[in-house]
């Protein structure tokens, strides 16, 4: 049987120690080193979650054959180069979103990753979760007919002081935190995107705090994304076709719950239309209309964490000796890094 995957984590913070956890929970991979800016920052680290390697240096993770993939959990800014250091140290590479800060950097990326022929994939957990799967697996099936809509929010209040990640001048905003989930989620939906609107709202030291973006596919389709740092918002997404709809229920980044709803054609009533009024005015005659709609809710457990889904997925590609992931390839991310630019970008 062939031997675990053994996974260095780049990054001793929240999310390092978030996918540490989730890693335990895979079969089939295996934490085998923490690397931090410092020998000591990353012992520590390595102590209390029982790793058994600390790495002071990128150098040491990539010149150590006992390593097959890293996870790099770092500072955002320092993601793309550290995912091409990697990709030609021939390291395959789970890179934490965004995988680079702009365009031209996640070009470089990709170019590394196609050069090397490695293993790569940006690591927006999202599309992986089943509840989230079986929205888009609808869509893609016919299910909801001609799909026409998508609508979506991830917004909680944040602020610099107990996330000072999000704020930063080099990779922080709520575009490159928030927005690329939904933009993700829309490209795949919906397919590809042809023209994109932003509104920006930017803090005193021009920071991206609130995004709202609409999104215009090829087919004609659109797609309504909210994104803030600073507003509870509803984080749900609806696609919407002329035959019903499907909404994944908050929170969309750790969703568990579908509700589909049906779209019939109305039906002539017998009644009057008196009749019918009366019957309007009616509080519990319209509860009874209500729960009688068409819909259909289902509970989609993701398991012991909601990245276990991805992790499992970046496994099997990896035993089947994959360059990218069907679900989110190098093209799939260069599309959303370059709405992002363009959102970045748009003063109106």
């Amino acid at each position: 049987m062939a031997h675990d995957i053994r996974v260095a984590v780049i990054g001793t913070g929240y999310i390092a120690h978030t996918m540490i956890a989730a890693i335990g929970h895979v079969s089939g991979m295996q934490v085998v080193g923490v690397c931090s800016r410092t020998a000591e920052r990353a012992r520590m680290v390595a102590d209390s979650l029982g790793v058994a390697t600390a790495y002071g240096t990128l150098d040491a993770v990539l010149a150590d054959p006992a390593v097959d993939m890293v996870y790099i959990g770092n500072s955002t800014a320092d993601h793309a180069d550290v995912a091409i250091r990697a990709l030609e140290a021939g390291k395959a590479v789970l890179g934490e979103k965004p995988f680079a800060v702009d365009v031209r950097e996640a070009e470089r990326v990709a170019a590394a990753a196609r050069r090397t022929g490695k293993l790569f994939m940006e690591a927006v957990a999202t599309p992986f979760l089943p509840a989230v799967r079986v929205a888009l697996d609808q869509a893609a099936s016919g299910g909801l007919g001609t799909v026409r809509h998508l609508s979506a929010s991830f917004g909680y209040p944040a602020s610099a002081t107990s996330h000072p990640g999000l704020y930063a001048e080099a990779g922080g905003g709520v575009l490159l935190d928030r927005a690329i989930y939904l933009v993700t989620l829309a490209r795949l939906a919906l397919g590809p995107i042809e023209h994109s609107r932003a509104t920006i709202t930017r803090d005193a030291a021009g920071i991206d705090t609130e995004a709202a973006l609409l999104l215009t596919h090829a087919g004609g389709a659109t797609s309504q994304l909210a994104a803030s740092l600073t507003t509870l918002l509803g984080n749900s997404m609806t696609i919407s076709g002329d035959r019903g709809a499907v909404t994944v229920s908050a929170p969309l980044l750790s969703a568990e719950q579908v509700m589909a709803e049906t779209a019939g054609l109305p039906e002539r009533p017998a009644a009057s239309a008196g009749t019918r009024n009366a019957l309007k005015e009616r509080p519990l005659v319209r509860r009874l209309a209500s729960l009688a709609r068409l819909r259909k809710n289902r509970f989609v457990p993701f398991g012991r964490s909601p990245y276990v889904p991805e992790l499992e997925h970046f496994r099997d590609l990896y035993r089947a000796g994959a360059q990218e992931s069907p679900v989110l390839p190098l093209q799939l991310s260069l599309d959303v890094m370059r709405v992002l630019d363009a959102a970045r970008d748009d003063r109106r």
